[in-house]
C-alpha cells in the first residue's frame, strides 16, 4: 500500500483546493494544519475520511511521525498576509524557516520529495519596467520594514531546500506562486481581491492602496492547481524553480477595481488612500509584479486559463452567500 502525501497547511486557500483535486482523483493524502488561517469547512472531505490532523508544524515530534508515513511532503503552512506578518513577525521567522528546517531533514533521511511554496514577492522590488519576471532573476529585498521578514522567510526557505539537496540529497521543486485567486480566499490578511469584494458588498466602497497603477496578473486557484499536480509528476523537474500561474496578462489594481464594480452593477465608490498610512512610510510596494510562464509551459502539456470576469463572478456570488448565510 502506497503511503499518502502529506500537505501542509491543507486546511488554507491553496492547500484546501489541492486536497480537492486529489479527493477526485482518489489520491491518498494526509493534512497537516492549526486552523489558523485555515477552516475545516474547506476540508470535508478530508475531516469526514480521519485523514485532518490539527497540529502545528512547529511541532517536531509530530513533524517527524507524519513524513515518516508519508510519500511526499507539499508544504505550505506559513504565516501570510501582510496584516499577518505585520502582527506576528517572530513567529513569522519560527514558522517559514525553523519548521522548514525540520521537514527538509526528515524527507530527505526518508527520501522522499518536498514540494515548498515560496512567494512571488521574492523578485526585486526595484525593477522599474514591465519585465516579465523569470525564475533565473537575481534576488533582492524589500528593504528595511516588517515585511520583508516574510520575503526573507520565503528566500531562505528556497536556500535550506538548495542544502539539503547538496548535503543530503533532498529532492525537491520549489513553487513561487503568483496572484491565485478564487474561493475561501480570505480579506483579513489582506488579500486583494477577496478584500476588494467583501468591502464592496458590505459597504458600496473599494479601497485601493497606493494609485492603483501597481500592475499583477490574476489566476484562478484551481485551474493553477491543475498545471500545479501535472508538474510534480514529471521527472525531469526536481531541484528547480517554477512559477505557477495561469496567464501573463497584467492588470492593474484600479482596472480590478472597476472590473469588480461592474459586476456588481452598484454604484460603489473608489477610494484612493495612501500606502503609507496603512504599511509605514519605509513600505515600498512593488509596481510591476507578471510572472514569465515559458518554464511551465515546457513542462507541462495542456495549458488552461480562465478569464479574470468569470473568476470574480465565481467569488462575488460565494460571498453573496456567505452575507446571506452569515457566513465568515
Amino acid at each position: 500500500m502506497n503511503k499518502p502525501i502529506l500537505v501542509t497547511g491543507g486546511a488554507g486557500f491553496i492547500g484546501s483546493h489541492i486536497v480537492d483535486l486529489f479527493d477526485k482523483k482518489n489520491i491518498d493524502y494526509m493534512v497537516l494544519d492549526n486552523l489558523s488561517a485555515g477552516s475545516i469547512a474547506n476540508i470535508p472531505t478530508a475531516v469526514s475520511r480521519n485523514q485532518f490532523i490539527e497540529g502545528d508544524v512547529k511541532d517536531h515530534e509530530l513533524i517527524k511521525k507524519l513524513i515518516n508515513s508519508s510519500s511526499m511532503v507539499i508544504h505550505l503552512a506559513s504565516i501570510v498576509g501582510v496584516k499577518n506578518v505585520l502582527a506576528n513577525p517572530l513567529e513569522t521567522i519560527e514558522t517559514n524557516i525553523n519548521s522548514l528546517k525540520q521537514i527538509a531533514y526528515h524527507c530527505s533521511l526518508e527520501k522522499i520529495p518536498l514540494i515548498y511554496f515560496s512567494t512571488s514577492l521574492v523578485y526585486s522590488s526595484t525593477v522599474e519596467k514591465k519585465d516579465l519576471f523569470n525564475e533565473e532573476l537575481e534576488l533582492h529585498g524589500l528593504g528595511l520594514h516588517p515585511v520583508s521578514i516574510y520575503v526573507t522567510t520565503k528566500k531562505t526557505g528556497e536556500l535550506i531546500c538548495e542544502y539539503y539537496r547538496e548535503r543530503m540529497g533532498l529532492q525537491y521543486i520549489i513553487i513561487r506562486p503568483f496572484n491565485l485567486i478564487g474561493v475561501r480566499q480570505k480579506s483579513e490578511s489582506g488579500m486583494v481581491v477577496p478584500s476588494f469584494v467583501k468591502s464592496a458588498l458590505e459597504s458600496n466602497t473599494i479601497n485601493i492602496y497606493g494609485n492603483g497603477q501597481q500592475s499583477r496578473t490574476f489566476s484562478d486557484v484551481k485551474t493553477a492547481v491543475k498545471l500545479f499536480w501535472e508538474l510534480i509528476n514529471k521527472k525531469n523537474t526536481y531541484n528547480k524553480i517554477y512559477n505557477l500561474a495561469t496567464t501573463e496578462n497584467p492588470v492593474t489594481i484600479l482596472e480590478l477595481a472597476e472590473k469588480i464594480k461592474n459586476l456588481l452593477n452598484n454604484n460603489i465608490q473608489i477610494n484612493f488612500i495612501p500606502i503609507g498610512e496603512i504599511y509605514g512610510s519605509s513600505y515600498r510596494d512593488v509596481e510591476f509584479r507578471l510572472p514569465s510562464l515559458a518554464k511551465l509551459k515546457k513542462v507541462v502539456q495542456v495549458w488552461e486559463e480562465k478569464k479574470l470576469e468569470e473568476i470574480l463572478t465565481e467569488i462575488i456570488n460565494d460571498e453573496k452567500l456567505k452575507l446571506v448565510l452569515n457566513i465568515s
